[in-house]
């Protein structure tokens, strides 16, 4: 049990520690830029690791890949309609839906017993997708379109997405063991995705203190968008999909890569915007813990039985 939430209740300490220091934004900026750095090295290993031949495309995948891109696309125009007056929540909540998977997604599926392959496809097929969208949709959200702005967007997206694959591919190709590397570096993984959250934590303090009559209940607004929109991402993600695959559709749909939005929502928008994907992090691996809990309690109780019968 206690192994099940220490993750989620580590969440806590890069986001306390960062509001305790917003100076360390800094590093997050020119000419240090931490949070890319950061960001195109976990997703360096994560492709590092991936096995192509596990990877076959069915159709909930399809489906599930557009479902995510409509989570952040609906949210954003419903908001943008009714509530006018707050435009940075109508961006919070598309930057919170179109969040692709996690690389973690397929991790957790393989602790609830389910379908990795599944996963690391939909993992995949997400990041293909959901780039093509941003690079569609961010001039829209922005309120932005020129030549520049797509140069810029493309470009971010190259550094954070395709770079990453590309390299990995090409390190597998010259040395196949080295897709053992990111099994040996999970501490050093963990460790980057905690100084990426501290340094989202930290900027995103910097921002109150710079504007210090930003409303508090825009901060509460995008927090219940935040819980919304992880509700719906499991929910649908399991509905969507057969019986047999509910469980790994559901996860690679709600299980959502923050880190990624979050920097692009501090490239393209401004901080308090990042704030939604931070209140996410919370909300899903809220879940996953509550997932895993369950799991491993109905385990324990059905040894108990077969212990029992004999």
């Amino acid at each position: 049990m206690y192994k099940t939430l220490l993750r989620p209740c580590m969440i806590f300490i890069p986001l306390f520690l960062g509001q305790l220091f917003p100076q360390a934004h800094i590093l997050g900026k020119a000419p240090f830029h931490c949070i890319k750095y950061a960001l195109i090295l976990m997703l360096f290993l994560t492709f590092l690791k991936l096995d192509l031949r596990e990877m076959k495309l069915r159709r909930e995948h399809f489906m599930v890949a557009g479902v995510n891109m409509l989570l952040g696309i609906v949210p954003f125009f419903l908001l943008k309609y009714f509530a006018p007056s707050h435009p940075d929540l109508a961006k919070a909540a598309f930057y919170i839906g179109i969040t692709p998977t996690a690389a973690a997604a397929p991790v957790v599926v393989s602790f609830l017993n389910g379908r990795t392959g599944f996963a690391l496809t939909g993992f995949m097929l997400s990041y293909a997708v959901i780039s093509a969208a941003l690079f569609l949709f961010l001039p829209m959200v922005s309120g932005t379109l020129s030549l520049m702005f797509l140069r810029d967007i493309f470009f971010t997206l190259f550094q954070l997405v395709f770079l990453p694959y590309l390299l990995a591919a090409a390190v597998r190709k010259i040395f196949p063991e080295a897709k053992k590397i990111p099994a040996k570096c999970k501490t050093f993984t963990f460790s980057l995705w905690s100084v990426t959250l501290f340094l989202m934590s930290a900027t995103s303090r910097m921002h109150f203190i710079n504007n210090p009559d930003e409303p508090l209940t825009e901060l509460i607004y995008i927090g219940i968008s935040a819980v919304i929109l992880c509700f719906l991402s499991f929910f649908l993600g399991g509905k969507l999909a057969r019986k047999k695959f509910a469980r790994e559709s559901s996860q690679i749909l709600g299980q959502k890569n923050t880190s990624f939005t979050m920097f692009l929502a501090l490239q393209f928008a401004n901080p308090l915007v990042a704030i939604g994907p931070i209140f996410y992090i919370v909300c899903h691996n809220t879940w996953n813990a509550v997932q895993m809990f369950m799991y491993d309690r109905h385990r324990r109780k059905r040894f108990e039985r077969a212990g029992e019968e004999k």
